[in-house]
């Protein structure tokens, strides 16, 4: 034992990361506190975990010896899906509702609006009662819809209302059927959409029956 803990043979040369998109290489491999030249059995691979834990935009990691002296950190980074408004300006949260780090408007994530929320600090899930709700509309609407959107919104009612960056609304109402909601109100928006007739809102309350208002004349046979 002594010899393997002492023989250049098994010191790292090779540290590689994967699963990486927000954070570099360089800074993973430092958060994890695995240094080169270091001997690969001396190192603990469940306190390096334990250190990457603690890094906000890492969900989970994983890390393996490959011997004689290499080491494999793989990484699942947690990905913002929403803005949420707080006193200093607004904050990424992830489908999990933690508190990823400080965001702007020009991020192209939907703002989450009419909650009570407590932010904590990086890394904590942030403290609501219906963030989730609004978390989980988010994840059942169409993909296509949600980058499209500039506001989620929530009412005191607890009913859903979208805004797109086109600047229509969507009067979801209740958040049931939302997948199929958001398939109506795009089907309605690309079908009814015309130059000079700027759609306000669509009501999909009863999504079998969605009532359009324009902001401007009505054309004829359009309801």
């Amino acid at each position: 034992m002594y010899v393997l803990l002492q023989s250049p043979f098994f010191q790292i040369k090779t540290i590689t990361v994967n699963g990486n998109r927000q954070l570099s290489e360089e800074e993973v491999i430092q958060f994890s506190g695995i240094h080169r030249n270091a001997n690969i059995f001396k190192i603990s691979l469940s306190e390096a975990e334990k250190r990457l834990s603690l890094i906000p935009l890492i969900k989970n990691s994983e890390m393996k010896r490959s011997l004689p002296n290499k080491i494999k950190i793989t990484v699942v980074e947690r990905k913002a899906v929403a803005l949420l408004p707080v006193q200093n300006g607004f904050i990424k949260v992830d489908a999990d509702g933690v508190y990823l780090q400080k965001g702007q408007i020009a991020s192209a994530l939907p703002i989450i609006t009419g909650l009570q929320v407590k932010a904590n600090e990086p890394g904590k899930p942030i403290e609501s009662e219906t963030l989730p709700v609004a978390l989980n509309a988010l994840s059942q609407l169409p993909r296509s819809l949600v980058m499209k959107l500039s506001e989620l919104n929530i009412n005191k009612a607890g009913q859903i209302n979208l805004y797109t960056i086109d600047g229509v609304q969507g009067r979801l109402g209740l958040p049931r059927d939302l997948e199929y909601k958001g398939m109506v109100f795009q089907q309605v928006v690309n079908s009814l959409k015309q130059p000079g007739n700027q759609i306000q809102y669509i009501d999909l309350s009863n999504p079998r029956v969605p009532v359009v208002k324009y902001s401007k004349h009505q054309p004829e046979g359009q309801q």
